[in-house]
């Protein structure tokens, strides 16, 4: 008889509980589509790009539906002295200069012009190239922490001098051609073994920048600018931009990094579109999102020698990040460069390097 009644009361409290509950239909917010405008002049010798997309949902970072991308804009870069490039489409809303002689230069002021298909024509502000500031050395420490999705790595840092004759802003990109290993696969020699290493591409996305107005002349000092982690034996290709960009540049990525640090509280300001410095040439409310800069780059690229790499450590660390199956490394892993098979030389360093300076890193 117990048992019956908890039966019955427990069903009421069903019946009661589902009772309560109302489908709520939430009227979503529709925001129109703005253009999004990326893109850089630089001392750099290499080709410039714009990327123009427009803003919406996305379901992956890495993929921007074919609706969001801007195919047909006319590009151009200009300087201050009337001297300007076009810029050709490529692929998933990128544009590219195909001048090789046309090559950012300090002192110069640099725009953007885009003109899209409907006739709406839009400018960037000018940004002049401020002088480039050398990197003075680099440090490297080994960190003996790992997880179930990264082995240890080693931390990279720069320092500087900060010039004290004009207020300077900064910001720093990182990438590296970095080892890694899978079984290979059989050569039909016996336990020959080829593929079984290559050097994948990581760039690091960390927003990373500084402004000197608390050490201005003053020395920059174990500034972090990436990390390299260790997935087997092989040595660490790496590349330090330092880049020397405007006070407009340093207060939009300062938004945006901003924006990307917030904990979620109740105190958190509600994100908002960053306004950038491309506008509508007829209509300065019609904004674009985004930016396009002008700056000046010291590079540094060195080469990281691992030493003392027990088997010990490599297996409770990165062991783990090699996948089962007999495959070859570059056709497994994404970003990775391609090597003919012998007797050509297998997983040759990446080109670039020849003159680097090298790093012995001890553990």
């Amino acid at each position: 008889m117990q048992v019956l009644k908890i039966i019955i009361a427990i069903s009421i409290l069903t019946i009661t509980t589902q009772s309560c509950i109302k489908q709520v239909d939430v009227v979503t917010r529709n925001e129109k589509p703005f253009l999004v405008v990326e893109g850089s002049v630089t001392t750099d010798t290499v080709a410039y790009t714009v990327k123009l997309t427009y803003s919406g949902p996305i379901a992956y970072s890495d993929v921007i539906p074919d609706q969001y991308l801007e195919k047909d804009a006319i590009v151009t870069i200009a300087d201050d002295l009337g001297n300007t490039t076009p810029l050709v489409y490529t692929d998933q809303g990128v544009y590219e200069t195909t001048d090789p002689a046309y090559i950012g230069t300090v002192g110069r002021s640099y725009s953007v012009t885009v003109v899209l298909k409907d006739g709406r024509k839009y400018i960037s502000t000018p940004e002049k190239i401020k002088p480039p500031v050398p990197i003075s050395n680099i440090n490297v420490s080994f960190i003996n922490k790992f997880d179930m999705f990264y082995p240890t790595y080693l931390d990279i840092s720069i320092g500087a001098k900060d010039p004290a004759q004009e207020e300077n802003y900064y910001r720093w990109t990182f990438y590296s051609w970095s080892g890694r290993q899978t079984k290979g696969v059989s050569c039909g020699l016996g336990n020959c073994i080829i593929y079984e290493y290559c050097y994948q591409k990581f760039v690091d996305k960390e927003v990373r920048i500084l402004s000197d107005n608390s050490i201005n002349g003053n020395d920059i000092k174990n500034q972090t600018v990436g990390r390299c982690y260790i997935y087997t034996y092989l040595n660490d290709f790496i590349d330090i931009s330092q880049v020397a960009m405007t006070r407009e540049a340093y207060q939009f990525w300062k938004s945006y990094q901003d924006q990307q640090t917030r904990t979620g509280g109740i105190l958190d300001p509600l994100p908002a579109s960053i306004k950038g410095n491309v506008h509508n040439a007829s209509n300065s409310n019609d904004f674009a999102l985004g930016y396009f800069s002008a700056s000046s780059v010291a590079h540094k690229k060195v080469i990281l020698i691992p030493y003392s790499i027990t088997p010990y450590l490599f297996e409770i660390s990165a062991r783990q990040f090699i996948p089962d199956q007999f495959v070859a490394c570059f056709d497994y892993f994404p970003n990775t460069l391609l090597y003919p098979p012998p007797p050509d030389k297998q997983y040759p360093p990446p080109p670039g390097w020849q003159n680097a300076e090298e790093i012995k890193v001890y553990w």
